[in-house]
């Protein structure tokens, strides 16, 4: 006969795995999107191609709507100018990303 408190344990155990795998592909998407983000704003031709960009470490990525778009902001350093890279990426139907601002 299966218990309340057994139901209850495995109900937690199950949750606690969902979100530990949750943080692993947040993680793996952030990246993603700061990727993607990064290599936009060192297009060549762009103003910030020269730029000296921070690290995905000490850079700031956050869900924008839903599930499929990230707002990331990277700061950056061109010669004495020092300013903020605003980008948005959006994760496609196949797992990829594109900025799309």
């Amino acid at each position: 006969m299966t218990t309340p408190l057994f139901i209850a344990r495995l109900a937690a155990t199950i949750s606690a795995a969902v979100l530990v795998a949750g943080c692993g592909q947040s993680e793996k998407f952030n990246r993603a999107a700061y990727d993607i983000c990064l290599a936009n704003a060192k297009k060549p031709g762009s103003e910030l191609a020269a730029a000296n960009f921070e690290p995905f470490e000490k850079s700031l990525v956050a869900m924008s709507t839903g599930d499929d778009q990230f707002r990331v902001s990277i700061r950056y350093e061109i010669g004495d100018k020092r300013g903020l890279y605003q980008c948005i990426a959006e994760k496609r139907l196949d797992g990829s990303f594109a900025a799309v601002f």
